[in-house]
């Protein structure tokens, strides 16, 4: 006997199931949408008036002051989505508190570049980034009741609720090379005639995707400047759906929300997870049915522990690993990504119905829906012709259906 548990993970004709219970409200989702709109009509406010805000002597370089007047008329930053969201794997916090649900919005800052020691980096000062957007982002905050949070080292956050807030990582780009790309960009358009890719976004898209990747640069508060590409990684991840379909993406879900039971916060990134779904896909001998996200689920955890118990290199930038700081608890991870596999073995390989969901919400946790009717009893070919002549003595009322070739019928 085997159970199939795929409709206990996703259906797309219902609800009543892991994913859509890991699914974020809509609510949720269109409130974060507007506080990243009023966060970013107040950023293009600001910086138009940045004189205001902070002095020139503190932004620019001081061998880029001379370029400072030139920006007297203001600087235009550019938004674009990145993390989870723009990946289509954001989910409903499991554990609230301290879990919290989150939007990534970059903020990309066209200005002049400076040359030193054979390496280009930004005018101005990466913590003077920093204070201007927190300087311009705190009447709004207060204005809005939303908390400012400048602890952290990478981005600027704005908690706008318990369970949910935005972070804002600052980017800068080469203002010359940008303006060519867009003034290219606004040509294209208008020799198509396409009136859409003039629109600000759009046409933002367009310059962004053309980029030298060495010329994005991060802010960082402790390390100045860093070379940071974010469209490698959301290119990487969507080469791989290319390749796997959107099974691979809803694994990713599934084993986000499997972390986010287990622990009520880790280390284990949601990129790690993500390298450890795409490796377990690229090195499968055959491709999951599409129709059994369980198979697809076991696969991915059958090595999860191996791949966990090594170093984790970034799939998109050599020489860095996620799984930096992981000394105290990857023994921990290793435990509980071989509990992972075990556990779907046995709710796969489960006599009942009932054994089957007991083990599958031990451990994917209590969003894995208690209907046992979401789980298919299913015989083996070869099962069910060894089974011959002996179910034929029961009768068929006190038979249990079982699922042969995708039709309930009895053994």
């Amino acid at each position: 006997m085997a159970i199939n548990a795929h409709k206990a993970l996703f259906s797309a004709n219902s609800d009543q199931n892991f994913l859509a219970a890991l699914t974020v409200d809509p609510d949720d989702v269109s409130n974060l949408r507007d506080v990243r709109e009023t966060l970013r009509e107040g950023l293009k406010a600001g910086f138009a008036d940045w004189p205001n805000f902070i002095r020139k002597q503190r932004l620019f370089e001081t061998a880029a002051l001379s370029f400072a007047d030139g920006y007297d008329r203001g600087l235009r930053p550019k938004f674009r989505m990145q993390g989870s969201w723009s990946y289509h794997t954001l989910n409903r916090t499991t554990q609230q508190p301290p879990q919290e649900i989150d939007l990534d919005d970059g903020v990309f800052l066209p200005i002049s570049f400076l040359t030193q020691d054979g390496e280009a980096h930004p005018a101005i000062v990466s913590d003077a980034y920093f204070a201007a957007v927190e300087k311009i982002l705190l009447p709004i905050c207060e204005e809005n009741g939303w908390d400012l949070v400048s602890g952290k080292t990478s981005c600027v956050r704005v908690q706008v609720k318990v369970g949910a807030h935005v972070d804002l990582a600052l980017y800068a780009i080469p203002d010359d090379e940008f303006i060519v790309l867009v003034e290219k960009a606004e040509a294209r358009a208008m020799e198509t005639f396409d009136a859409k890719l003039l629109d600000e976004a759009a046409l933002f898209e367009q310059v962004y995707a053309t980029l030298p990747d060495d010329h994005i640069m991060l802010a960082h508060r402790e390390e100045g400047w860093k070379p940071s590409d974010p469209r490698k990684l959301e290119t990487w991840f969507e080469d791989a759906i290319k390749r796997h379909g959107q099974q691979l993406r809803r694994v990713c879900r599934y084993l986000k929300g499997w972390r986010d039971s287990s622990w009520t916060g880790c280390r284990l990134s949601s990129i790690a997870l993500m390298l450890a779904v795409v490796s377990a896909f690229d090195e499968a001998s055959a491709a999951p049915p599409e129709n059994r996200d369980d198979l697809a689920l076991l696969m991915v955890a059958n090595g999860l522990a191996a791949r966990l118990s090594n170093a984790i290199e970034n799939p998109v930038v050599p020489g860095q690993f996620l799984d930096e700081g992981w000394d105290d608890c990857r023994d921990e991870f290793v435990a509980k990504a071989n509990e992972l596999a075990r556990e779907l073995k046995v709710a796969l390989s489960a006599d009942t119905r009932a054994s089957a969901l007991t083990a599958l919400r031990r451990t994917l946790g209590d969003y894995i829906p208690n209907d046992i009717g979401l789980l298919e009893v299913t015989v083996p070919a070869s099962a069910a012709i060894l089974t011959q002549g002996i179910l034929s003595d029961v009768p068929a009322d006190e038979r249990e259906p079982v699922k042969i070739g995708g039709e309930a019928r009895y053994g």
